[in-house]
């Protein structure tokens, strides 16, 4: 995270306020030539001077800089990402505080300070809303698969209801390439590493016209799968990625600018689904099926697992956006932001009991999961300046998604296919505003909020003997988020605030599960959040400094239960919101730069997190008869019905107490013409849970990962050879898990990719 030296002066405040809204014009849109927006846009400057680089963010919808934004913010330029071997949201992780990533088959899961998706379908969202290139998604796994000629990564901290967009009851992330420029110039860079790795990828920008300019980009990877499948002897998670993107930016006068993107993706990466990692009784009998196989752990270390079925995939997408800028004048700019994405899922061949075992559904199996989304938003944003001290951001927000998840499984014990063909669809609106006045040269308020009406329907359809035909379910979703805020420049290079925030996150329904139970619609999510802060740049820009404390206090918070079927034994996930919880951390960031060519940056969270009066029955205990109004009893004093499970207190799924990350570069001449970078990132956290029942089974223990480069190149940045190693201690930990019921009541879950290294070559023309 980087950081601009403040002054605020009388006579420069305005002023410089005034410029930096008429440059979010130009970031938003790319309406302007690399002399002013491509300088601002968050490119890095004076990196061997012994000063902290620049970076202007776009975080509400104005360019400002990232120390004189009262919200808590990393910000990661595109130079840094290349430099720390950063790929994907995944590996974002080792440079950003209090943000936990993992992935299972199609889904993603992201959480910034503990709040992250509560289901596992297509009826629910994520409370934390990522954004390419200005377009919100509709859900996590519509990301793309790489970062592909990434300008800049930001990601805000705790509710960004107001103006950053739908469902933020836990924070932000946008994402924005690289935008067409004047000049013709392009690089490329090709790697090569362990697991048959090979990879190309690169850009081309040309100015076609004084008018016009375009840029191209792509990438292709491949490589094996680093995980063996003991029993089929093949591998799984191998990468077959292909993205191609196409940008064209048109200025047919000086007050209106036109952007256009076009990207395609490909993605044949087979994953490896699921493996048993642990079994919550010891002493149950084990698999005979599986050779090797003990409890309560599989055996990670070997990086083996053994499925009857190989698990494949194939991912396409297309994603467009038309961005619209004009000026209105010296003080107002009007932008129009209109995006598409098509995004199609299928999954074959997937084993999902996560074992060879074939019994109770002995012979053929051949299960098909797909996810099929479109979407369509449209928003206008009118900034702009309302005399000396105050300036406006207004806009209107629409979104329409439909999502479909159709499910096929074939089984000897029954006589056709199971198919279950449920669909969803969304049409959200939204108004907001934020105002913002300066009381006097050094203390400002803000006010805002945001209005939403979020309007979903689903069907089930089902051809399965016994399931109901056409299960409809609908509901339309109502919040007001009003932020306020009051920052105080004590001196030109320190910013403190404090903020007051309320967050919605939509309701939505259980697609999945019993299929004898009717379509289940819980509630919105709601959140009031408190916040203080400082920021300082100190030291003629050596020296940057972060602190940030919250409180965040949660109500029908969203989470994954498991209810127990009436008539069988057979527990079901189910997302329900009738609990509380309370959210409290500290954030510290920091980075220097102590002599000419070195930089360090580092950052802690503590995070304690916590629900309030909980209960629910344990699926790793499934002879348990269900408790019923457990959370009842508990305020009323009652004794717990048999089986419940008391679970106030407990920490939040994803939501380590402590987290870090430390990075060190150091860049340093060897020749006139020739330079070595040195770098090094390391982040660490303590325990953390995957369920809300805290079992130590469906857990990770604190660890920590560590990645190290070293390139050689020219100072002129022409060209340079890196080699680099992530996870250089081949660290094995899970990423994400999952407790069964019934049958297997086994917990199975995702592992971490091990160590991975490789050299890449990179050049510029």
């Amino acid at each position: 995270m980087e950081g601009i030296t403040m002054k605020r002066s009388k006579p420069t405040r305005r002023a410089r306020t005034r410029a930096l809204s008429l440059g979010a014009t130009a970031l938003l849109s790319g309406c302007l030539f690399p002399a002013v927006a491509w300088a601002q846009a968050g490119k890095a400057r004076n990196v061997e001077d012994g000063k902290i680089e620049e970076i202007v963010v776009t975080a509400e919808k104005r360019a400002e800089g990232l120390q004189n934004i009262p919200i808590a913010i990393t910000a990661v330029s595109g130079a840094t990402l290349e430099k720390a071997t950063v790929k994907d949201v995944s590996d974002l992780t080792q440079l950003v505080p209090s943000l936990q990533f993992g992935t299972r088959s199609t889904n993603i899961f992201i959480a910034v300070r503990g709040i992250g998706q509560a289901g596992q379908d297509i009826g629910s969202q994520s409370g934390v809303t990522v954004a390419l290139d200005g377009v919100p998604l509709l859900h996590h796994f519509m990301m793309n698969a790489a970062f592909l000629d990434v300008e800049r990564v930001e990601v805000l901290r705790g509710p960004q209801g107001t103006i950053a967009g739908r469902n933020a009851t836990g924070g932000a992330i946008n994402i924005n390439a690289k935008k067409p420029t004047d000049t013709t110039e392009g690089d490329m860079s090709f790697t090569v590493g362990n697991y048959s790795r090979i990879g190309v990828r690169g850009a081309v920008n040309a100015a076609i016209s004084d008018q016009v300019a375009g840029r191209l980009s792509f990438l292709v990877d491949h490589a094996d799968g680093w995980m063996k499948n003991g029993f089929l002897k093949r591998r799984n998670d191998n990468t077959e990625l292909a993205q191609l993107r196409g940008q064209l930016l048109l200025k047919p006068s000086e007050t209106l600018s036109v952007h256009a993107l076009v990207e395609y993706t490909r993605d044949r990466s087979d994953p490896s689904f699921a493996q048993i990692l642990g079994r919550a009784d010891p002493n149950r009998p084990t698999f005979p099926e599986t050779p090797g196989y003990a409890f309560p752990r599989n055996d990670i270390k070997h990086l083996t697992f053994y499925n009857d079925m190989p698990n494949q995939r194939d991912l396409e997408s297309v994603r467009a956006v038309l961005t619209a800028t004009a000026q209105l004048g010296d003080r107002a700019t009007l932008t129009s932001t209109s995006g598409f994405i098509k995004h199609d899922i299928a999954l074959t061949n997937i084993d999902v009991d996560a074992t060879p075992r074939n019994e109770p559904f002995a012979g053929s199996f051949f299960p098909l999961i797909g996810i099929n989304t479109k979407q369509f938003t449209q928003e206008f944003t009118l900034t702009t300046d309302l005399g000396s001290r105050a300036d406006l951001v207004a806009g209107l927000f629409y979104m329409h998604g439909v999502s479909k998840e159709p499910l096929y499984f074939s089984f000897n014990v029954f006589p056709n296919y199971l198919i279950y063909l449920p669909t969803e669809k969304l049409d959200s609106y939204a108004a907001y505003a934020q105002f913002r006045y300066n009381l006097t040269d050094k203390l400002r308020v803000i006010a805002g909020g945001r209005y939403t009406i979020d309007d979903k329907s689903y069907l089930m359809d089902s051809t399965t003997a016994g399931v109901p035909l056409n299960r409809t379910g609908s509901g339309v979703f109502k919040a007001f988020t009003p932020r306020f805020a009051v920052d105080f420049t004590p001196t030109d290079q320190t910013l403190v605030y404090a903020s007051v925030s309320r967050g919605f996150k939509s309701g939505g329904f259980n697609t999945l599960g019993d299929p004898s139970l009717p379509v289940n619609v819980f509630n919105p999510e709601f959140v009031w959040s408190y916040e203080a802060g400082v920021k300082a740049t100190l030291f003629d820009r050596k020296l940057r400094l972060g602190l940030t404390g919250f409180y965040s206090d949660y109500s029908n918070l969203q989470q994954t239960v498991f209810r127990q079927n009436t008539t069988t034994t057979v527990f079901y996930p189910r997302v329900e919101n009738s609990v509380t919880a309370k959210i409290k951390g500290v954030e510290l960031e920091g980075e220097v730069a102590p002599v000419a060519g070195l930089k360090i940056n580092g950052a802690l969270t503590y995070l304690d997190s916590k629900f309030g009066y909980f209960c629910n029955n344990d699926p790793l205990y499934p002879n348990l008869p269900t408790a019923a109004n457990c959370v009842g009893a508990l305020r009323d004093g009652v004794a717990l019905p048999p089986g419940a499970r008391e679970l106030t207190g407990n920490h939040l799924p994803q939501a380590p107490k402590w987290q870090y990350t430390l990075s060190a570069q150091y860049i340093f001449p060897i020749s006139d013409t020739l330079e070595i970078t040195a770098r090094t990132d390391h982040k660490g956290q303590s325990r953390v849970f995957f369920d809300i029942y805290n079992n130590p089974q469906n857990s990770q223990a604190a660890y920590g990962l560590t990645n190290f480069s070293l390139s050689v190149g020219s100072q002129k940045k022409t060209w340079s050879l890196s080699g680099w190693i992530r996870n250089a201690f081949d660290k094995r930990y899970i990423s994400s898990a999952n407790a069964g019921s019934g049958v297997n009541a086994a917990i199975t879950g995702s592992v971490g990719v091990p160590r991975m290294y490789g050299a890449t070559l990179y050049t510029r023309f």
